[in-house]
């Protein structure tokens, strides 16, 4: 059985979302966004019965720990550190799903004699549903760390089918 992954930040410190020499799919991002936007995807943003949603705007530290449910996929919180803006906020729960997450793209990249200057950026939204963990991790990653990360959850009652974690 597949260890479960965790994302996102530690106390004050975020962790690295992608592993040295992966290069972040951002064009995988960027083509799924606009899927998204034209509506291809459109049963994801169906709210079950029981359960409601909410959205927050966290700077990083994020202090949230994610994980993916092996069997179903979903990314859920597991834990809220004592420190980071998750906690200040204080409506991210422990068990809560997230559905979507905000992700900067650049539309342009130059070469100038090595160093690589990006523009044209764009923030754009994500449903993690049937994303895989790295792409979900590199979203919430890309953004500066000045720009705050916008997380979609969903939260339902207890006894509502939706959820799985272990």
């Amino acid at each position: 059985m597949q260890a479960a992954r965790r994302c996102c930040s530690v106390g004050n410190t975020p962790i690295a979302v992608r592993a040295p020499g992966v290069r972040v799919p951002r064009l995988q991002l960027r083509v799924r966004a606009e899927q998204q936007a034209s509506g291809n995807l459109q049963s994801a943003d169906q709210v079950p019965i029981g359960c409601s949603r909410y959205s927050v705007s966290l700077r990083k530290p994020l202090g949230i720990v994610l994980e993916q449910d092996v069997k179903s996929g979903n990314i859920f919180v597991v834990e809220v550190k004592t420190e980071g803006s998750a906690v200040r906020d204080g409506r991210v729960r422990v068990g809560d799903q997230l559905i979507a997450t905000s992700g900067v793209i650049y539309t342009t990249e130059s070469d100038y004699q090595g160093a690589i200057v990006k523009g044209g950026q764009q923030v754009v939204r994500l449903r993690v549903a049937g994303e895989a963990f790295k792409t979900v991790s590199a979203a919430i990653g890309s953004h500066p760390g000045q720009m705050p990360v916008t997380l979609e959850f969903q939260r339902c009652d207890p006894g509502v089918g939706v959820r799985s974690m272990g």
